[in-house]
């Protein structure tokens, strides 16, 4: 498979070709995953899932309780009926 070849800018950066972007889905504002596999440097396209890997497995319960004392308190101080 034909890969192009990209220059490193001043800045050290690289533009990810179109063909490539389409081929893996990446869009403007999206994130990636930038890895080294041997000599090789690794882009991934970061699915919502891989950023959320640092929560806690009960996060759903945690969050449940934390809304639930803020609508206590918000009712409390009379912000909401």
């Amino acid at each position: 498979m034909y890969m192009p070849v990209v220059k490193v800018t001043r800045n050290s950066q690289i533009t990810i070709p179109k063909e490539i972007r389409d081929r893996i889905g990446i869009k403007e504002g999206d994130r990636v995953d930038i890895s080294i596999e041997g000599d090789k440097v690794v882009v991934r396209k970061v699915e919502l899932e891989d950023i959320t890997d640092f929560l806690p497995k009960n996060f759903d319960e945690i969050r449940a309780k934390m809304r639930k004392d803020s609508r206590k308190r918000l009712k409390k101080l009379g912000v909401i009926p």
